[in-house]
C-alpha cells in the first residue's frame, strides 16, 4: 500500500504576495484568494482546488508536503501503519480540513524531521471551483492521477528515512543517484528517488544533506519545451536567480531548469518527464550521472 500523489505543497513566505506574484507572472500558476483564509495564497495547476498553498511567516520554508491516500480506508491504514511504526499522527480539526479543502487529513513528520500530511478527498469550495486559466498562457500541467509533481526534500539520515518511505509509507524505489564529492573531503551526493502509486518516475527523493528552507526542491512539469524555455526568458527578465541552467537528466528524462522562488525555495520547471506504466516491470536504477547534459548548478546545498 502506498499514497497515490503528492496532491499539494505547503510553504511559508515572509512577504504576503511574492509567491502569487512569482507562481503566477513568471511559473504560470493561477493565485487564487478565498473568503475566509485571507492570510494564504493558494496556486492552482488544474481542476484540483489548489496544488500549493502559501502561508505567512518569519521565513520561508517548507511546511508539509500533502499525500493523498485515496480513500476512507487507505487513509485509516496509512494512519494505522504510521502509528505502529512509532510516528505520532496529529488529527487535523474540520478548519483545516477545510483550509486544505479536504475531508480528513493527519499530519506527522518523518525521520528526518520533514513535515508531512496525509489525507483523502478533495472537497470542492467556491473560490477554487473554476476553470484553470494560467496568466501566462500556459495550456496545462502534467498533473491528473500523477499529483502536481514531486519534492526532493532534505535527509542527512537518509538511509533511515528511505526505510519509512518504503517500509511504511510504501513507496516504490526509482533510481540510488550516487554523485562524486562536490570538493576534496566533502561527502558523497546521494539522492534517493521513489515512486507513489503512479505512472510518474518519482514522486519524491531524498538528499542526503540539509537544506535551510526544509526543501530541496519542487517540481512541476508543463507539455511542451516551448513552454519550458518562454519560462526560462520570464525568470531571466525578471532577474530572478537561477539554481541550475536547461539540462535533460538521466534518471527521468525530464529537460528542465531551476529557478530560486521567493524565499530561497526552488523550483524545477520541466518537460518530457519519463513516466512507467507497469511498475511491476520497471528495475530500479542506480546512476553516477545526474544530467545527459546541462544543468550547471549555480550553487550547491551547503
Amino acid at each position: 500500500m502506498s499514497v497515490t500523489n503528492l496532491a499539494y505543497i505547503h510553504i511559508s513566505e515572509t512577504d504576503k504576495g511574492s509567491w502569487a506574484q512569482f507562481g503566477g507572472a513568471i511559473l504560470g500558476l493561477m493565485p487564487i484568494e478565498r473568503a475566509g483564509f485571507g492570510d494564504n495564497t493558494f496556486l492552482k495547476m488544474d481542476d484540483a482546488p489548489f496544488r500549493v498553498m502559501v502561508s505567512v511567516a518569519d521565513e520561508g520554508k517548507l511546511l508539509a508536503t500533502g499525500w493523498d491516500t485515496g480513500s476512507q480506508a487507505g487513509f485509516d491504514a496509512m494512519a494505522a501503519k504510521l502509528e505502529a511504526a512509532g510516528i505520532t499522527v496529529t488529527a487535523g480539526d474540520s478548519n483545516g480540513a477545510a483550509l486544505r479543502c479536504v475531508e480528513q487529513y493527519a499530519s506527522a513528520n518523518d525521520p528526518a524531521g520533514n513535515p508531512f500530511e496525509i489525507f483523502h478527498t478533495r472537497t470542492s469550495c467556491a473560490d477554487c471551483d473554476v476553470p484553470f486559466a494560467s496568466p501566462t498562457g500556459i495550456k496545462k500541467f502534467v498533473t491528473g492521477d500523477m499529483g502536481l509533481g514531486h519534492a526532493v526534500i532534505p535527509a542527512p539520515n537518509i538511509d533511515e528515512t528511505h526505510a519509512f518511505y518504503t517500509d511504511v509509507m510504501g513507496f516504490g524505489n526509482s533510481d540510488d543517484l550516487r554523485l562524486a564529492p562536490p570538493a576534496e573531503g566533502a561527502p558523497e551526493l546521494r539522492i534517493l528517488f521513489m515512486h507513489a502509486s503512479n505512472a510518474r518516475h518519482h514522486s519524491l527523493a531524498l538528499a542526503n544533506f540539509p537544506h535551510p528552507v526544509g526543501i530541496v526542491h519542487m517540481m512541476v512539469e508543463v507539455t511542451s519545451i516551448d513552454e519550458v524555455g518562454e519560462c526560462l526568458d520570464r525568470v531571466s527578465q525578471a532577474g530572478i536567480p537561477l539554481l541550475s541552467t536547461l539540462g535533460r537528466h538521466c534518471n527521468d528524462n525530464m529537460v528542465s531548469f531551476y529557478a530560486i522562488g521567493p524565499g530561497g525555495i526552488a523550483v524545477e520547471f520541466g518537460y518530457d518527464g519519463l513516466q512507467v506504466d507497469d511498475w511491476s516491470k520497471f528495475t530500479a536504477t542506480q546512476s553516477t550521472e545526474g544530467d545527459f547534459w546541462g544543468h550547471a548548478y549555480q550553487a550547491m546545498p551547503s
